[in-house]
């Protein structure tokens, strides 16, 4: 392969990242219209009914949400063979980030199939369509533990790398802890059905989803960053 063709893939697999984002939230949000979320206080007629009269827009949706994990999947590869570069081997952070990806990838992924599947027979019982609408929601939102392997990944090699042009600048670092930090409150909604902590509250929601797209678009910034300096390099 050409290493100029390999630099344009390497810069399609950063653009992934935004790709990934802009799908996950036009799916979910838009074709879905999950946003903004119904209450997890509601009662179990009123989620089936939303399934029950808006079932080929969600299904429209997940599918979108289904293929912004397969977007993903170029930018996580990217993200893993830099980590690696770091490293200068594929090393324990490099496998972390891989699996951390791998996780987030599922947790993409399964959400859409539990809600693809509560809107493929909507005229299943209303405690059926309730639990799977829980499953999906907890998942989708609570979910971050295995992810999480990703950014805190860059962060150690962003504090371990000594090189004269880190490609994750020790402010990365800082930058990643900090998103890190104000996304955790979202595991609380697991003990809320309402209020901020709850999956359509300030900090159950909005805040850490925040703090997910501005990890990615952090990343996208660093990675095409690096992949211009090794094109001007060459």
């Amino acid at each position: 392969m050409k290493p100029t063709t390999y630099s344009k893939i390497q810069m399609f697999g950063a653009w992934c990242g935004v790709g990934y984002i802009v799908a996950i939230l036009v799916g979910w949000a838009v074709a879905a219209g999950f946003f903004p979320p119904h209450s997890p206080s509601a009662s179990a007629t009123d989620i089936a009914a939303i399934f029950q009269t808006d079932y080929t827009r969600i299904r429209i949706g997940m599918v979108m949400v289904m293929f912004s994990a397969l977007i993903f999947i170029p930018f996580a590869a990217l993200f893993a063979q830099y980590i690696a570069k770091v490293e200068g081997r594929i090393g324990i952070l490099t496998i972390s980030a891989t699996l951390g990806a791998a996780g987030n990838m599922m947790l993409t992924f399964y959400p859409a199939i539990w809600w693809l599947t509560a809107a493929f027979r909507p005229d299943r019982p209303v405690e059926l369509i309730y639990l799977m609408n829980d499953m999906s929601w907890l998942q989708f939102i609570g979910g971050v533990s295995i992810y999480l392997a990703m950014p805190l990944s860059l962060m150690v090699a962003a504090f371990c790398d000594t090189s004269a042009t880190p490609v994750f600048p020790r402010w990365s670092a800082f930058a990643t802890l900090f998103l890190v930090v104000i996304g955790l409150p979202d595991q609380l909604l697991f003990f809320f059905h309402t209020g901020p902590f709850s999956w359509m509250g300030i900090f159950g929601l909005y805040v850490p989803v925040g703090a997910f797209c501005g990890w990615f678009f952090l990343v996208v910034h660093l990675l095409r960053q690096e992949i211009l300096r090794e094109r001007a390099a060459a």
